[in-house]
């Protein structure tokens, strides 16, 4: 991983905790905060693929799934910040739903990096499974608002903390001779 990507990571980590923190102290604010941060971090997402593509993307095997991201990653964010004026428990339903199926794919790539025997493979299914089971507790308690927001941003503030661990580990450098 290199510096840059540290420090992004570390930044995205302490977001994600402040916006955590938010929705909890400001619960009607905070989500309306965590829905505009998430539309304009897939929006700028959105932008650098399709940017990517027309530089390098266009000239590569494959490179039309890069299109097709960038336009999807970008229709997904139009969305997400034309929703501002929906209540929070569907809201609460769009994260369950993220959180759910990301914890999924973390976990099948955990599986992945174990096969390989790369390092980190413990952390990464650990984290997945937290995610699954944040999502499946928020199902289970969909009665109540409250619990669910709690729930969510203590799965939000664990996802943070593993994202600024795994940016503070050293890394092995490999050289080939």
């Amino acid at each position: 991983m290199s510096k840059l990507s540290r420090i992004k990571n570390i930044i995205i980590g302490i977001v994600v905790i402040v916006m955590s923190v938010g929705m909890l102290l400001f619960p009607s604010t905070g989500y309306y905060m965590a829905t505009l941060i998430l539309g304009v971090a897939l929006l700028i997402s959105g932008i650098k693929q399709f940017l990517y593509f027309f530089s390098m993307g266009i000239h590569m095997i494959g490179g039309k799934v890069i299109l097709y991201r960038a336009l999807i990653t970008i229709d997904l964010s139009f969305f997400i910040l034309s929703i501002k004026g929906i209540g929070q428990r569907y809201m609460m339903v769009y994260f369950i739903i993220y959180y759910f199926f990301a914890g999924m794919i973390i976990m099948f790539r955990a599986y992945e990096s174990r096969k390989a025997a790369a390092g980190f493979w413990k952390w990464k299914l650990v984290n997945g499974i937290i995610k699954v089971t944040v999502a499946i507790l928020c199902i289970i308690y969909n009665n109540s608002e409250d619990v669910m927001l709690y729930l969510m941003c203590f799965g939000l503030i664990i996802s943070a903390l593993t994202r600024i661990g795994m940016a503070l580990k050293k890394t092995a450098i490999i050289y080939i001779q």
